[in-house]
């Protein structure tokens, strides 16, 4: 087995729909640590913080319910971070943050030692390109990644009320473009790719991507039509299942990359790999995630894997 880590925020999704609100743990990286987890194929471990309030003692029964491992777990003085989220009548989300504890979290805690054991690093933060002691840490990981050959993913999880000007959008480009220049494997959505190359026809805009970082495998999400992956300097597009029990379209793609990276790893997908590999394990995620969006909450549907 091999170990994965995933670095960023743990929160509480709090939800409001037909004036009833209800609070989940959620935050896109600690998503992908629990899936990863659930699929037992991997170790998986989450590197971010907990709040002081009583949310903390409820993420914990997740991070034991799914057998996350903790040793790169820090705990923080303030509050759990607050992501409120909105859904509309196609069940797509809008999210409010109020922002705390997921800033609160610092790499310089574990030794050199400890992040040379790390076989793969998930970079999927929805916040970690924001200021804070994060970011930081986020920054320095990428670095030792690179110096260390330790192979990496980044889904940037744009949040357009977390970058609102111009000039916001711009800064949050430059800080994910030496992500996607150096990833083996990059996940976006269709919006997040035309915003990243500022192209607006998407086959297009993915050759520039291909043609930054040729060795990465990537991936397109484009909800019920396909996944459009760029690979050895191919195009390849991958059917998704269309899901008649659309509940909540929250934690799809993070469904999506969990199972991706999982078989990626599981795999050792590598520029050797052939065509048809990179199909089936794009498949396979694309199945993944259409059991993720039959649930409300990002994590909700893990209960019913072997059901």
């Amino acid at each position: 087995m091999k170990k994965i880590v995933s670095i960023g925020e743990v929160l509480m999704d709090v939800y409001s729909e037909a004036n009833k609100t209800n609070a989940v743990v959620g935050g896109a990286s600690f998503n992908v640590a629990c899936s990863i987890a659930a699929l037992k194929n991997n170790e998986s471990y989450f590197m971010g913080s907990l709040g002081n309030d009583d949310y903390k003692n409820e993420i914990k029964t997740f991070i034991e319910k799914y057998g996350i491992k903790t040793d790169f777990i820090q705990e923080s003085q303030l509050p759990t971070t607050i992501a409120k989220v909105t859904l509309d009548e196609n069940k797509e989300r809008f999210f409010e943050f109020t922002r705390n504890s997921d800033a609160d979290f610092q790499l310089s805690n574990f030794s050199q030692d400890q992040l040379k054991e790390i076989d793969f690093i998930h970079f999927g933060s929805a916040t970690a390109l924001l200021e804070g002691d994060l970011s930081d840490s986020y920054w320095e990981l990428f670095d030792f990644a690179k110096e260390n050959n330790i192979k990496f993913c980044f889904d940037p999880n744009f949040r357009d009320n977390l970058w609102t000007t111009e000039a916001e959008i711009k800064e949050f480009i430059r800080l994910s473009t030496p992500f996607l220049d150096k990833a083996d494997l990059i996940k976006l959505s269709d919006e997040e790719l035309l915003l990243v190359t500022g192209t607006n026809e998407q086959e297009r805009a993915i050759k520039v991507l291909m043609g930054f970082n040729p060795n990465a495998l990537i991936c397109i999400t484009r909800g019920s039509n396909d996944t459009m992956c760029g690979w050895n300097g191919e195009i390849i597009y991958v059917p998704t299942v269309v899901c008649e029990e659309l509940a909540d379209t929250t934690g799809a793609g993070d469904a999506f990359i969990s199972s991706l990276i999982n078989e990626f790893v599981s795999k050792d997908i590598n520029s050797e790999s052939s065509k048809e590999d990179v199909i089936e394990i794009v498949s396979t995620s694309n199945k993944f995630a259409n059991q993720a969006v039959r649930y409300i909450g990002a994590l909700t549907f893990l209960d019913h894997l072997n059901k």
